[in-house]
């Protein structure tokens, strides 16, 4: 089956370049937009292609799907146009800014009958596919809590929180392991700058069967920390994504018995081959308009990931009309 496909990409910022860069490389990448016309055109020139104005792209037959890398405020009416002109669509996270928003987008791609998925990028990344699987296969034992700390002095967005640039990562991991909705969220949150939200969040979610997953976000960290640990009655699984490929994946035996007391036991690393997250994202994408089938980080999957933020998002209101 030839898989090279017209893809038309809509932003181009510092994230845009490596989607760009992707697609290339694929043979899929039809034309590059950005509001930024030096930007795009300096793109478009690297990669021999021709310049597109907006509307273009959304009235070209030959164009098969767009990838929406803008910022977030722009996804909703970005992705309207796209699925309302029979595009296939790639939004990056956060999908949408309100949970409305992301029903009604869902509800959109459904009616239209197009490929809506969205980008929780590490969900394509071997060693949490890896981790899942060991999960799965009872490597942990029963699974107790789930901690993700997603941690860096990085880009402070004056129109998005916390929240839905870090947390939306952890939150679409932390559903494709319980695959159930939280049943209540506390939060912990601290605003220091200018923007529609916090700059850090705690966040504890319960789930029906007692688990317990606890999410640290911050861009205000000095140092940059990406973990995401598994803890279960038979060790913790803690992948690292700061670490090198044999070291990214460990296995914790250690555990704590039922009178409290601590078996230490030496450490396993689990191999994994080495991936590039957003190629086998982009991949799963076209696979997903050659066979017409849906993504696993599907505007379904989106929208309860975007329902946890809008619980997260009226916890933090809650907390502010109660101080």
């Amino acid at each position: 089956m030839k898989r090279e496909l017209n893809i038309a990409l809509i932003g181009c910022g510092n994230w845009g370049k490596n989607i760009a860069r992707n697609l290339h490389q694929m043979g899929s990448l039809a034309c590059i937009y950005d509001t930024n016309s030096m930007l795009s055109k300096k793109l478009s020139h690297e990669y021999n292609l021709p310049i597109f104005e907006i509307n273009k792209i959304f009235e070209d037959k030959n164009i098969n799907g767009i990838v929406i890398a803008s910022p977030a405020k722009t996804h909703k009416d970005l992705a309207i146009q796209s699925l309302k002109n029979d595009k296939d669509v790639f939004i990056e996270k956060p999908f949408c800014l309100s949970l409305l928003d992301a029903q009604m987008l869902s509800e959109l791609a459904i009616v239209s009958n197009r490929v809506l998925m969205v980008g929780h990028l590490i969900n394509y990344h071997n060693a949490f596919i890896k981790m899942k699987q060991l999960i799965k296969n009872g490597k942990i034992g029963i699974p107790q809590n789930i901690r993700a700390n997603r941690l860096a002095l990085g880009t402070i967005r004056s129109e998005e929180s916390v929240i839905y640039d870090l947390s939306a990562h952890d939150i679409s991991m932390i559903l494709s392991i319980t695959e159930e909705l939280p049943i209540d969220v506390n939060v912990q949150s601290i605003h220091h700058h200018n923007n529609i939200g916090p700059d850090a969040i705690c966040v504890k979610l319960l789930f029906s069967r007692g688990l317990t997953a606890l999410i640290n976000s911050d861009w205000m960290c000095p140092y940059k920390e990406h973990k995401f640990s598994a803890i279960g009655t038979k060790g913790s699984l803690i992948f690292d994504d700061t670490k090198p490929w044999s070291e990214k994946l460990i296995y914790d035996p250690s555990f704590v018995t039922s009178n409290n007391a601590i078996v230490s036991l030496p450490i396993e690393k689990i191999k994994i081959q080495e991936n590039e997250p957003l190629k086998s994202e982009l991949n799963e994408f076209i696979d997903c308009l050659l066979l017409r089938k849906s993504p696993l980080t599907d505007h379904k999957e989106a929208v309860k990931v975007q329902t946890v933020l809008d619980m997260i998002d009226k916890k933090i209101s809650d907390n502010k009309v109660n101080l």
